[in-house]
């Protein structure tokens, strides 16, 4: 399901229980020294004797020590953030993507991909291991600028060849990351060689035509769902012009993609208990999930307005519902009925008082088919106020509610 790069998606627009960073091993010190024997690492407790007829491999000073495992969401290294995730989880495996910068320091935007295992033992949870550069930007093409993606599992064809997952994710050629368009891309799997699909986005966003302003937005924050889990795609995205940030989506016969069969597009609806603090209601960087159980979507939005401090991103969250069928008819019915609304005095960590960009963790397809309560994983950063570099401060957090 999800977004994009949030520093130019809020400045138009003008939580927490964190599973990050729990370490399952001892950090260790390189080991002791010892002049009878070699030098050895102790896994555990660096100043816990070491048997020293069993010693542990010989501590190489050229070879950093490996990786240790680390339990929940991973945390982005320094002169880097994380942002814009899209969580899905698939039988035994989890698949992270986001949203993050190629060059620390640089908002040079990049789509990665972790994979997640359960382990267990001393700590038990969700393990995600190495980053993998899932997509750039092509230099002088409609994407050189890329912002954000959601992946889906599903039965798809391109070139002749066969795929288990497409990607839509939003992108410009604009250097100021307006005029957001969207993308595709296919792999066989979420860590290997994405492949674009064409050369040109497949929903356009042509400012001139649509009378829109040229610093708008446009189309971006893709949340995919596979309705009938084999080739039938319905494409969500945030939709942003001068009159404000809504959301769309267009359904996509997948099952050939060398030859795109698009429907019409249609406008999600803001009738019912949408919040919000504009004039007009705004739904704005929205991600989506199927219920087919209850015949639900579900959505969590950012608020709107953002709040006014920078950074200039939300500071509260919703959850909501509507009826599946209330989607594709011009009827107004019941609308969206509100789960739940968020800010940073709801949440066990309130030191964060920006809460944005939140994904809903679904199945592979998108779906919660039958499930009583939602993950959430959202962004949270720093404010200019306390940290200049508020950028590279976004991370990961996450938590639980019942949908009832």
């Amino acid at each position: 399901m999800k977004k994009r790069n949030l520093i130019a998606i809020f400045c138009a627009l003008a939580m927490s229980l964190s599973l990050s960073a729990v370490a399952l091993t001892g950090c260790g010190d390189g080991g002791k020294e010892d002049p009878d024997t070699p030098p050895v690492v102790d896994p555990g407790d660096p100043d816990t004797p070491v048997d020293p007829d069993k010693p542990n491999p010989p501590v190489d000073p050229d070879k950093p020590n490996p990786p240790q495992v680390v339990i929940g969401l991973p945390a982005p290294d320094r002169g880097h953030y994380i942002s814009n995730s899209d969580l899905l989880v698939d039988g035994e495996t989890r698949w992270l993507v986001y949203t993050t910068n190629e060059t620390a320091g640089e908002q040079d935007n990049v789509i990665a991909v972790r994979k997640g295992t359960y382990v267990t033992g001393e700590q038990t949870g969700w393990a995600y291991g190495e980053e993998h550069i899932a997509l750039t930007g092509g230099a002088g093409a409609w994407d050189e600028y890329i912002g954000s993606a959601s992946i889906v599992k599903g039965e798809y064809q391109l070139g002749g060849v066969s795929y288990s997952w497409l990607m839509a994710y939003s992108a410009t050629a604009q250097a100021d990351e307006t005029q957001s368009e969207i993308g595709l891309a296919v792999a066989t799997s979420p860590d290997g060689e994405w492949v674009k699909v064409g050369t040109q986005p497949v929903i356009e966003f042509n400012a001139a035509e649509l009378a829109a302003s040229q610093t708008s937005l446009g189309c971006y924050a893709p949340s995919l769902v596979n309705y009938n889990k084999e080739s039938g795609v319905r494409i969500f995205y945030s939709y942003a012009d001068q009159y404000g940030h809504f959301a769309k989506f267009v359904d996509l016969d997948a099952a050939n993609l060398d030859t795109l069969s698009l429907s019409g597009e249609a406008m999600v609806p803001t009738n019912g208990q949408v919040s919000g603090g504009d004039s007009v209601t705004m739904f704005p960087n929205a991600d989506f999930a199927y219920d087919a159980t209850s015949g639900r979507f579900y959505a969590i939005k950012d608020y709107s307005p953002a709040a006014s401090l920078a950074p200039s991103f939300a500071d509260k969250l919703q959850l909501l519902y509507i009826a599946a069928d209330e989607l594709i008819t011009t009827d107004e019915g019941a609308g969206w009925v509100s789960v739940r609304q968020w800010d940073n005095t709801d949440t066990l960590d309130g030191m964060y008082e920006r809460l944005y960009g939140a994904c809903i963790v679904s199945d592979a397809y998108g779906h919660t088919d039958g499930a009583t309560a939602a993950e959430i994983v959202y962004n949270v950063c720093d404010l200019e106020m306390d940290n200049a570099d508020y950028i590279f401060s976004q991370k990961l957090m996450t938590f639980e509610v019942d949908y009832e």
